[in-house]
């Protein structure tokens, strides 16, 4: 725990200066403006009380017209892994999600672009890597809300997964877990939390060990070389100064240490003078990765008017070390790589109720950004052969060291307005705009941004839902310079192409539409049709040994689909199932260049390709069942049809069904009910399915990755 704490408690005086996170989510179980069938939900609504300033909180920066998914606590115990499970597999159990390698996940067929908010106060974008730094375990709900947002939601739009963490009553308690199981799993933690007085406070610690860090080259059961050890903590302190205010703090931190798994079929491809190094299962590749937030709000209501103010700092960090013998002999090139980045900002949402039919809501946001990119490159001299698409090595020569630090700094703001408009009691129009800018060292853009949403309430249990927005992308400030792609030239590091434009901003009109229906009062379901149509498509792609990402465009996108979701839930037994379908088109790569192959990109620059990120029919179900009032057994499955593969991306990788099953008991420990133990037992990928996420081929994918074999894990909480 010291490796991460030390850092944070450093960065604290500065962080708790400049730091935060603001904005509120919409919890369509308490949000009184809008009909509840407009928020299609992971569970259905329940009685919720909450405090008056949570409430508040909700409706500064409600999803009206959007569509949102959430997934309650109920849901998360309902999954095989309950709390243990990683986050992303609980944001998988959503429409429109699709499973990548690295522990990413697409929605509705975008790369990345997803904002995350903690408690309505966004999170500034962190490096792309493969850490998980969100636990489960600090979780009261997570919603997904995409489609056409409203003028509050802003730079990554492709979904707000807003995370609200424990509060109030489901503070009081202290939780001490042990979990492991298979691949050498092993992972304790534990929980804090309560109110005294005026305060409100909850925090949690996690460590955790297993040999598949990262996803398997191979389909074989065990990785080779793929050990990691990850530590998160995360602190959430509250103070009431009276009834209708209040102070908070968010300060999370994660360190995480990943071995690079080996090939071990990998054959050599260059000649290293004095080395008879030939062995691919013993190179030794490893990445560091860091990332630490604090965040700082002051919620005000009084009358009609309510707030929130929050500064918030971050601080990320992803360290390669390579192999200096193996990389030069299997790769040609064996780099260092130290990307790091620190964001402070500010973040303001209010509204104001003016009378029974309008309700404004204004607000802003801005930050700063510094990003670097520090590399130490062993590389050939050589070249690059146009006409095979191969580097080549002069024979016996000896290794260049090329030394490169570059960086890149944006600033990113914009201001909205909007008002909710209840013209009569059936019809609410939500109209508003917002206006952006980025403003970077290697790109400076600005947009006016007009949002429109109509929400029809057709009868007590139906509810239809459409609306446009303008959306405004900012790229991550991954940006590589022509400088940097110049020192490669003439050496085994060198790309087929030298064009390197830079980034630039996604620009995109983005149509939603859909309907929802409480068919009986257990039974929900809804339906929902999207189309974009982009300039400058904003992707990403893994170009070297480094899991760390590079941004591109395409000059022209299109993405569009459809979602169906239903839930149901009646005593003891509950159900959902999602299913999605997307389509995506882009043509002629008009940034970084370089990364690109050349006949790739000749090929690309007069036709349309499907994305490699396109999971073109995705679903996912489960249903848990209360055996008795201490027993519950559930099972769940994730289904894809296959990312994309090959030249161009025009081929598909198989499809794939993993299921899985839990089982958990609770034992009460003494007559008062608040002692509690509870075992949890659950068996993924029951069917042992080798399923290949990644062949290694397509735009931007750097290696083979393969899904997680079948697991047996189990687990003890202490509750007291």
């Amino acid at each position: 725990m010291r490796r991460f704490i030390g850092p944070l408690a450093a960065l604290l005086p500065a962080l708790i200066a400049a730091a935060a996170v603001a904005g509120p989510t919409t919890n369509p179980s308490t949000e009184p403006s809008i009909a509840p069938a407009t928020a299609p939900a992971g569970e259905l609504p329940n009685v919720v009380v909450t405090s008056d300033l949570d409430q508040a909180r909700e409706q500064i920066a409600p999803s009206l017209g959007a569509v949102t998914y959430q997934i309650g606590p109920t849901q998360i115990q309902n999954t095989p892994q309950a709390e243990d499970a990683p986050f992303q597999q609980v944001l998988l159990r959503a429409p429109g999600v699709v499973e990548d390698s690295f522990g990413q996940e697409h929605v509705r067929g975008e790369h990345a672009n997803l904002t995350y908010r903690v408690n309505g106060v966004i999170l500034p974008e962190a490096l792309s890597g493969f850490g998980q730094e969100l636990d489960t375990r600090l979780i009261d709900s997570v919603t997904l809300i995409d489609g056409s947002l409203p003028a509050q939601f802003g730079f990554h739009t492709a979904g707000i997964v807003d995370v609200i963490t424990k509060s109030g009553a489901s503070l009081d308690h202290n939780d001490i877990s042990m979990y492991g199981g298979s691949f050498d799993t092993a992972e304790p933690s534990a929980e804090f939390g309560g109110t005294a007085g005026k305060w409100d406070y909850f925090t949690t610690f996690d460590y955790k060990h297993d040999n598949m860090g990262i996803e398997n080259p191979t389909s074989s059961s065990h990785a080779i070389h793929d050990d990691t050890n990850q530590e998160r903590s995360f602190t959430y302190l509250s103070y009431h100064i009276d009834d209708t205010s209040r102070v908070s703090i968010l300060a999370n931190a994660s360190y995480a240490d990943f071995q690079i798994p080996d090939v071990p079929d990998a054959t050599p491809a260059f000649i290293l003078p004095g080395s008879t190094f030939d062995n691919p299962a013993k190179i030794d590749e490893t990445q560091n990765e860091q990332n630490y937030y604090t965040v700082v709000s002051y919620q005000k209501s009084v009358d009609d008017l309510s707030f929130q103010a929050s500064v918030f700092s971050r601080y990320g960090q992803i360290h390669f070390e390579p192999d200096p013998t193996g990389d030069l002999i299997f790769q040609g090139v064996a780099g260092e790589v130290l990307n790091n980045f620190l964001t402070n900002g500010l973040q303001i949402d209010s509204s104001y109720i003016l009378n029974d039919d309008h309700t404004l809501r204004f607000g802003l946001i801005g930050d700063y950004t510094a990003e670097s990119l520090n590399t130490n490159t062993l590389a050939f001299p050589g070249g690059y052969d146009a006409a095979t698409g191969m580097d080549f090595q002069n024979p016996g020569s000896s290794p260049e060291y090329i030394s490169d630090n570059a960086g890149n700094e944006a600033v990113t703001a914009g201001v909205y307005g909007q008002d909710e408009w209840h013209i009569n009691r059936a019809l609410t129009l939500n109209y508003g705009a917002r206006f952006d800018t980025f403003n970077a060292n290697f790109d400076n853009e600005n947009q006016l941004s007009p949002r429109v949403n109509l929400v029809y309430k057709i009868d007590d249990a139906t509810t239809y839902h459409a609306g446009y927005s303008r959306y405004f992308v900012t790229p991550p400030l991954q940006n590589v310079s022509q400088d940097t792609v110049n020192k490669f030239i003439n050496t085994s590091n060198a790309t087929g192409t030298t064009a390197d434009d830079p980034t630039k901003v996604e620009r995109s009109n983005y149509y939603d539409a859909g309907i929802s229906r409480q068919i009986t009062k257990n039974w929900f379901i809804n339906a929902d049709g999207f189309y974009k149509s982009s300039r400058n498509l904003i992707d990403e792609g893994q170009f070297g040994a480094a899991v760390i990402e590079t941004p591109f465009n395409y000059r022209r996108g299109y993405v569009y689909g459809a979602e169906l979701s239903s839930t149901y839930k009646y005593d003891g037994f509950s159900a959902f199932g999602n299913f999605s379908w997307v389509e995506t088109r882009a043509t002629d790569i008009n940034s970084q260049q370089f990364t690109i192959a050349p006949n790739e990109l000749q090929y690309i620059s007069n036709h349309y390709i499907r994305l490699d990120h396109e999971g073109n029919y995705t679903a996912s179900g489960g249903i848990s069942y209360d055996i008795t009032r201490d027993d519950r057994v559930s099972t769940d499955f994730l289904y894809g049809s296959g990312l994309r593969a090959g030249f161009a991306n025009d081929e598909k990788e198989p499809q794939y069904i993993p299921v899985n099953v839990g089982y958990q008991h609770t034992f009460h420990v003494n007559s008062s009910g608040k002692d509690l133990v509870r075992f949890r037992f659950g068996v993924t990928n029951v069917f042992d399915e080798e399923y290949q996420l990644r062949s290694g081929s397509g735009i931007g994918v750097g290696a083979p990755q393969y899904g997680q074999r079948r697991g047996f894990f189990a687990g003890l909480d202490y509750e007291f």
